[in-house]
């Protein structure tokens, strides 16, 4: 992935007293631009999703939502081995030709970033193919391990439903994953029409001021969206 910044992972504001249920972390790549991961409660299960990720050899938001049926104990192995910078492997699905798992795979492709990976081998050809991948700094899966870790034991059947994943919208600013339970934001003033579905950085300007001290490529529909902001706000 070669060298990237890190932005500090945000705390929603008002959580400080209480267990919080969700975290993201975001990374700027030099030639890749923003890289989020974000991890959040779903019902009865955790919501891991990377923005952008490779979804069948293509970028792509991957949302991954891996329910607790166990008592918490995969969610806490996971937990842990993120944290730990372990490797894991998670819910086998075999079938009579075939065999799915998620994986974490620690420093690779190289030394200080690890892969999370649904891997799919058909068998007997025994081809191996990375149905979803993203590719994060081991810090990065370290923080999030953490935030599974604290999630977990709010986990049970009296957690609130989600039997089916939350609606997600990009944020027009950043591409990081907004969803329902999200805050987000609309900036006036920013063209004709108010410039909606904003997370908070890009919002308060915070994204923008990060890339230009970074000194990145950015998309350009992702510069022209945080340039009208930042007019916006001047």
């Amino acid at each position: 992935m070669g060298r990237h910044k890190q932005h500090k992972p945000r705390r929603p504001r008002g959580t400080e007293d209480r267990p919080t249920t969700e975290w993201f972390g975001t990374v700027v790549h030099p030639t890749e631009g923003m890289l989020h991961l974000d991890v959040r409660q779903s019902g009865n299960g955790i919501l891991i999703t990377c923005s952008p990720a490779e979804v069948d050899g293509i970028p792509a938001a991957w949302p991954l939502r891996l329910v607790n049926d166990d008592n918490g104990r995969e969610l806490t192995d996971l937990g842990a081995t993120l944290a730990t910078g372990q490797p894991h492997a998670l819910g086998a699905d075999t079938g009579p030709e075939h065999e799915t798992v998620l994986v974490f795979i620690p420093d690779h492709p190289e030394e200080g970033v690890g892969t999370l990976a649904r891997v799919r081998t058909d068998v007997p050809a025994g081809v191996i193919t990375y149905e979803r991948r993203a590719e994060r700094p081991m810090s990065l899966w370290a923080e999030a391990g953490d935030s599974i870790s604290s999630i977990v034991p709010l986990l049970g059947p009296d957690a609130p439903p989600a039997d089916e994943l939350e609606d997600c919208r990009l944020c027009p600013g950043c591409y990081r994953p907004v969803y329902e339970s999200s805050s987000s934001y609309t900036v006036f003033g920013a063209g004709p029409f108010p410039m909606i579905g904003l997370c908070r950085l890009c919002a308060e300007g915070t994204t923008l001021r990060s890339l230009r001290q970074a000194d990145v490529p950015v998309d350009p529909n992702q510069r022209a969206v945080l340039e009208t902001v930042a007019a916006a706000l001047a």
